[in-house]
């Protein structure tokens, strides 16, 4: 069982990783993080809370630090855990830099240690449908890409992900999952080009974006804006033996924010009403979406520091990620498409 400390008691936190680690054998909870130690109390009262991140790893040895806490704070709680000689899993973005990141992957591997990012979107269902689409050649040699993450939040709300600050913006916050997906899908693109705007009136931090990937012979438009009232177009995917559109969000956020066990038979179960379809040359179907696994993703992180297996998101893996966002943001403030340089 691995001893595990998680720093930031906020909405992260306790959606989306409290629930894995309290219902998987392999984690066991004993430290908080937090400056609200009656609220962490209510719901793990045998966890000890600390003020501090240094508090905590100055009086007790854990073998795993998970960390949530606002953005700008990852590259340098990341590295204080690596020294204290913990695995890390670290909430997206990894980092606000790509030497940062790069950094905590060099340290890692110094000191022999797995370092995680949360991309749990890899474990999403409607993605995992399309890239067994891909993989199984079903749409033939892939042309065209979009995807999309879209919402309906017209007015700002008072945080730290929307306010003006480090690592705020919503590029920052959903970027990294449409980036990541795509990363794994089809690789490093070679040119990149970006819009990042604040659209909502009294905004302070960017709230929609553009961003187009370009490769040899595809191209990738990655997006998400505040204004999307009605269902989101999720993937529109084009080749050239056919294509596959779906719409709606995968379903698992949802279910973690109502609260639904992870053992429930409706678990990542997508409702038959927002299945994807499928066109094909004389034939369109509606194409069943596989279950979303995010309880994989931490039943992988498990295995990779207990056994040795890999882990669902290397952190590795994850640096170009943040090379783009980078890039991508050049490319916005130059007005033009750049060309992409990864380390």
């Amino acid at each position: 069982m691995l001893s595990t400390l998680l720093v930031g008691f906020g909405f992260s936190a306790q959606t989306f990783h409290l629930p894995f680690l309290t219902y998987l054998p392999s984690f066991n909870v004993q430290g908080v993080v937090s400056s609200q130690p009656n609220v962490v109390t209510k719901t793990l009262p045998s966890a000890k809370v600390y003020a501090s991140l240094n508090d905590a790893l100055n009086t007790e040895s854990f073998d795993l630090v998970v960390i949530t806490t606002p953005n700008h704070l990852h590259a340098e709680q990341a590295e204080s855990a690596l020294k204290s000689g913990a695995h890390v899993l670290v909430e997206k973005p990894f980092t606000l830099t790509s030497a940062d990141a790069r950094k905590l992957v060099d340290y890692a591997n110094l000191v022999s240690k797995k370092l995680c990012v949360y991309q749990n979107r890899r474990f999403d269902g409607d993605f995992l449908t399309l890239k067994n689409l891909i993989e199984q050649g079903t749409l033939g040699n892939v042309r065209r890409v979009e995807s999309r993450f879209d919402r309906f939040r017209p007015v700002p709300r008072d945080r730290w992900r929307e306010n003006k600050g480090p690592g705020s913006g919503i590029c920052w916050d959903l970027g990294p999952h449409l980036i990541d997906q795509s990363l794994c899908l089809f690789g490093l693109p070679e040119a990149i080009d970006a819009n990042i705007a604040t659209m909502r009136q009294h905004g302070q931090s960017d709230d929609c974006f553009d961003i187009s990937l370009y490769y040899p012979d595809k191209v990738v438009k990655l997006g998400s804006s505040a204004f999307q009232a009605g269902p989101t177009l999720r993937f529109d995917v084009q080749g050239d033996k056919g294509s596959y559109r779906k719409f709606h969000l995968d379903p698992q956020e949802d279910q973690l924010r109502a609260g639904i066990s992870l053992a429930s038979t409706q678990w990542g179960q997508t409702p038959s009403d927002q299945h994807g379809t499928l066109y094909l040359e004389g034939n369109t179907q509606c194409f069943p979406t596989l279950q979303g696994e995010y309880i994989r993703f931490y039943h992988q992180l498990a295995c990779a520091i207990l056994e040795g297996a890999t882990l669902p998101a290397d952190a590795a893996s994850v640096v170009p990620v943040i090379e783009i966002i980078e890039q991508a943001k050049l490319a916005c403030e130059k007005g033009h498409r750049v060309r992409a340089v990864f380390s």
